[in-house]
């Protein structure tokens, strides 16, 4: 964004680069810290850190997506945010992997608490509830009253799902909280805890809306080497997937350092879940924009954005798998769970670049 308005027809490709990893480090430099003080609040407050990391850290880690792709819609691209949410699912998935490898030892998902199995099955659901909204919509966008009506209601379920996944996983765990701690246990209280939590998501929120106003440009921006722009469905799927989703990579393997494992695991589920109650907000910025649909119409791919959905449906499925199977294989100090998430991951990226 800042170099085109510096370099103006003549923008050169790497200086988008600068911008998007410029951005990206703020993201990363503003999250680097959430993860303690994500774990010093469930001390305190006696809260699970599956819930801690599904709810705090995963929504504060999970602003860049917010504002990425409520710019995105704003500015008439919701190719670029529906693929941003999907990849950055996706991408979340993966951080497992990287765990895995921080940790070794097989599979990292295993004998996990039953919380973990409750929000990665919440996200599947709201995220099949997404590619429905899609599919409904492009059948009925001949009648725009009737797709406007179906696009409304799954946004409402989708909501719907977020906040009853957010009710079940606290009370889940409380109630093993409750049988497992003492009231003596309690932490002393951290002064300016939320105020720091405060200026840290602000912080995010300015770096994310660079990011958004960048990974735009570049979408159209012509790359030399394939002789074309990459596309908004891959840029979002991808390199601004990824990069809004730095702060959920620096908390996580600071969780993973810290030997807390279960908030780790909270942050990216949860993640994923909030990710898809962001497409409730891209219609409300739709509406103010003044458009009739959200998930259809010239600058919106059906096809491509199903095909990203699908993708972290698949990777999360692998993941519940593993949580409810503890696999004692291993490869290359993996376990098998991580391979396969590892291998549909790639293979998904390239079947989204070769569609784009």
């Amino acid at each position: 964004m800042i170099s085109k308005l510096y370099f103006g027809e003549t923008l050169p490709t790497w200086a988008l680069w600068v911008e998007l990893l410029s951005a990206g480090l703020i993201v990363v430099l503003a999250g680097a810290r959430l993860t303690r003080l994500a774990d010093r609040l469930a001390d305190e407050r006696q809260l699970g850190r599956a819930w801690v990391g599904m709810l705090l850290l995963a929504t504060v880690t999970s602003l860049p997506e917010v504002v990425t792709c409520c710019t995105s819609v704003a500015i008439g691209s919701p190719d670029l945010a529906f693929a941003t949410l999907f990849g950055s699912c996706s991408f979340n998935i993966t951080l497992i992997v990287w765990f895995n490898i921080a940790v070794g030892g097989g599979s990292i998902l295993g004998g996990r608490k039953s919380a973990h199995t409750l929000t990665s099955s919440g996200g599947i659901f709201m995220i099949a509830l997404a590619l429905t909204g899609i599919t409904l919509t492009q059948k009925f966008h001949s009648r725009p009253h009737v797709a406007q009506a179906c696009e409304i209601g799954v946004c409402a379920l989708i909501a719907a799902a977020y906040v009853n996944s957010i009710r079940a996983t606290y009370h889940l765990e409380r109630a093993e909280i409750y049988t497992a701690v003492r009231p003596l246990d309690l932490a002393p209280r951290t002064p300016h805890l939320v105020t720091k939590i405060v200026w840290l998501s602000l912080a995010l929120a300015v770096a994310a809306w660079w990011l958004a106003q960048t990974g735009d440009v570049l979408s159209s921006h012509p790359i030399g080497w394939i002789g074309r722009p990459l596309g908004a469905t891959f840029v979002g799927a991808c390199f601004l997937a990824v990069a809004s989703s730095l702060p959920e990579i620096v908390t996580g393997l600071s969780a993973v350092r810290m030997g807390q494992m279960d908030l780790a695991l909270g942050n990216i589920f949860g993640s994923n879940m909030f990710n898809i109650f962001v497409i409730p907000m891209c219609k409300v910025a739709s509406l103010i924009r003044g458009d009739t649909l959200l998930m259809a119409g010239e600058y919106f791919h059906a096809d491509r954005n199903i095909v990203a959905g699908l993708l972290p449906i698949l990777l999360t499925a692998v993941a519940v798998g593993g949580l409810t199977y503890a696999s004692k294989r291993r490869l290359l100090r993996l376990g098998p769970d991580s391979v396969l998430i590892a291998l549909f991951y790639v293979g998904g990226m390239i079947l989204l670049l070769a569609s784009a």
